[in-house]
């Protein structure tokens, strides 16, 4: 069930059998992904991790290069087809706009050595802020995840 919020979602092929693409992009280095866009800091770290990113349960914090973190939580993980997680405690100006966000990877074959991946992520906003999430963060946010999720594809089929 798609929790309450602003989504958005995209989607790309990487030239990998399924299980290869799962192994892959689970745990890319997030700073690899993520760099810049705009205003949108890049993510610089991510520390505290508590284990493998392999389990529902682990957790790590997000460090982005304007000095913000994010608490990431992983709540789902089965293997090879989906994981997601949970992203809370911005302590950046997202805090006042978003009360937590959910993050959500579906893998699925898509003929052979290639596999379609699907991301979702869902702003859940404070009461009374979603026109302006909407209108500030959400257009930005698009491009940067589709340009997140194409690096993504990149990094996975150069290993």
């Amino acid at each position: 069930m798609t929790p309450a919020g602003i989504a958005v979602a995209t989607e790309a092929d990487v030239r990998l059998p399924l299980a290869t693409a799962f192994a892959r992009i689970v745990p890319i280095e997030l700073p690899k992904i993520f760099p810049r866009y705009g205003p949108l800091p890049a993510v610089v770290d991510t520390r505290d991790q508590t284990g493998g990113w392999d389990h529902v349960g682990a957790s790590r914090t997000v460090v982005l290069s304007d000095g913000t973190t994010a608490s990431e939580e992983m709540t789902a993980y089965v293997e090879p087809s989906h994981f997601a997680y949970r992203l809370s405690g911005f302590s950046g100006q997202m805090r006042f706009l978003v009360d937590h966000a959910h993050g959500a990877w579906w893998f699925c074959e898509a003929g052979e050595d290639k596999t379609r991946i699907r991301w979702t992520y869902t702003f859940v906003p404070h009461p009374g802020r979603s026109l302006v999430l909407r209108a500030a963060v959400v257009p930005l946010w698009t491009r940067y995840q589709s340009r997140a999720l194409a690096l993504s594809v990149r990094e996975a089929e150069k290993l």
